[in-house]
């Protein structure tokens, strides 16, 4: 798969930002009543928390979780080259460094990519490896128009079975498909 960095990253993410994850302020009262119940249970949700949170935990919840093989499938329905983002610093094992980055790949080879590291980090982990050029567990994919966007999170919404059937875990990959059309 050819990736093309893009060298607008500060731009073409603030541009993401405001279309697709709530503002503070938004989200203070979008989530009042989960905000609460955080609170009572001893979790302060508050601007620190949000500031070191996920950028799909601060998405409108209107966009709720899907399967992981309708997040691929939803990508490979699109043509052409889409754009990724990263969640935050990547380490750079040639630079020794964290960078951060938006690149530009084919849809459907990114949606294959996507797929078969998923599955071989379950399969790695079994041997106690991992591949460290392998893409991001949070990423976020979108088009130039930001009419849409997939978010592919490192979360599984069947946790039991990651120690007895890795793989079944890794098939409840939790995804966010975000549609504004």
């Amino acid at each position: 798969m050819k990736i093309v960095y893009l060298e607008d990253y500060e731009s073409i993410k603030e541009k993401f930002l405001s279309r697709f994850v709530r503002s503070w302020e938004e989200f203070q009262i979008s989530s009042k009543d989960w905000i609460a119940e955080m609170g009572e249970r001893g979790w302060p949700v508050d601007e620190r928390w949000y500031d070191q949170a996920f950028l799909w935990d601060k998405m409108d919840p209107k966009y709720s979780f899907t399967s992981f093989n309708e997040a691929l499938n939803f990508l490979r329905e699109k043509s052409g080259s889409v754009l990724f983002m990263t969640e935050t610093d990547i380490l750079d094992n040639a630079r020794k460094r964290n960078v951060r980055y938006i690149a530009r790949a084919d849809a459907v080879e990114l949606a294959d990519r996507i797929e078969e590291e998923w599955y071989e980090m379950y399969r790695l982990v079994e041997q106690e490896m991992y591949n460290p050029d392998a893409l991001p567990c949070d990423i976020y994919v979108f088009d130039q128009s930001m009419d849409w966007c997939v978010v592919f999170t490192h979360e599984t919404s069947d946790i039991e079975s990651e120690l007895d059937d890795p793989m079944k875990a890794a098939e409840s990959r939790c995804c966010i498909i975000c549609d504004r059309k």
